[in-house]
């Protein structure tokens, strides 16, 4: 099992830029993407670090609403696209390909006003280091809010059991203690291409624990879900009404 996040997203970065400029991401268009945006703000002319940018679509998003932005993802390939994407549409975003791990020993103290990662800190080995070096960068009123797949649901062993009408029913849902690493297929049909990334599976006992430890506050946790008009124009969403796909953990410096 190869547990390199660069190299998967490497490989991953063609039909990763597809998959989400075609509109085809849904979720991060549609439901926590504009979550997570909406509990970033304000930042219009914050300096406003993004971990694991990937193609730069969060990152393009904070530009877009006058945030200075810097984003950063380990994958050379995704930095490429996103780099890509400023030249045909500037907004003053400088991308760099960087270890999210190590952004503390790259920026000195008091660096950036916000700290942001779409769902991306689940797929990294170290997210202790990424939690201390956010605060170690942050202004002291500054704030790291990231979202993650909710711990609840996305564990390693889970499957939906159809209902009478052969539509996802319940989840059955099992292994949520059991921590660390595990590999994920992306195989939807809506890929160009399919993949295996690796990501680590933690408690909310855990994640609690390391925020903490890296001298961070809990200032308000929320788990973003479609709506009914949602629902009407993307019916696939109607499980995610029922249970949470997705937790925003928004953070202050001790």
């Amino acid at each position: 099992m190869s547990l390199d996040p660069g190299a998967a997203w490497d490989d991953a970065a063609p039909a990763w830029d597809t998959f989400v400029e075609n509109g085809d991401d849904y979720y991060r268009t549609e439901v926590h993407g504009p979550a997570l945006l909406a509990a970033c703000e304000p930042v219009a002319g914050r300096r406003v670090l993004d971990l694991g940018c990937g193609q730069g679509w969060f990152s393009r998003q904070l530009g877009r609403r006058g945030a200075q932005v810097v984003g950063i993802d380990i994958s050379a390939a995704q930095i490429a696209h996103a780099r890509r994407h400023e030249t045909i549409d500037p907004l003053g975003i400088t991308f760099q390909q960087l270890d999210a791990a190590r952004i503390g020993t790259r920026w000195p103290p008091a660096s950036f006003d916000l700290v942001t990662a779409c769902l991306v800190l689940h797929d990294l080995p170290d997210a202790a280091a990424v939690l201390a070096g956010a605060r170690d960068v942050l202004v002291p009123a500054g704030r790291f809010v990231f979202s993650i797949l909710h711990p609840f649901t996305d564990v390693p062993s889970h499957d939906w059991e159809p209902d009478e009408s052969g539509e996802s029913g319940g989840l059955t849902i099992d292994r949520y203690f059991d921590l660390g690493p595990r590999l994920v297929h992306w195989d939807m049909p809506r890929l160009t291409a399919f993949w295996d990334s690796p990501s680590w599976h933690r408690t909310l006992t855990e994640w609690s624990a390391l925020i903490a430890e890296a001298g961070l506050r809990i200032r308000r946790l929320s788990e973003p879900r479609p709506t009914p008009e949602q629902v009407a124009r993307f019916p696939q969403f109607e499980p995610a009404t029922r249970l949470p796909y997705f937790l925003i953990c928004d953070l202050a410096r001790e």
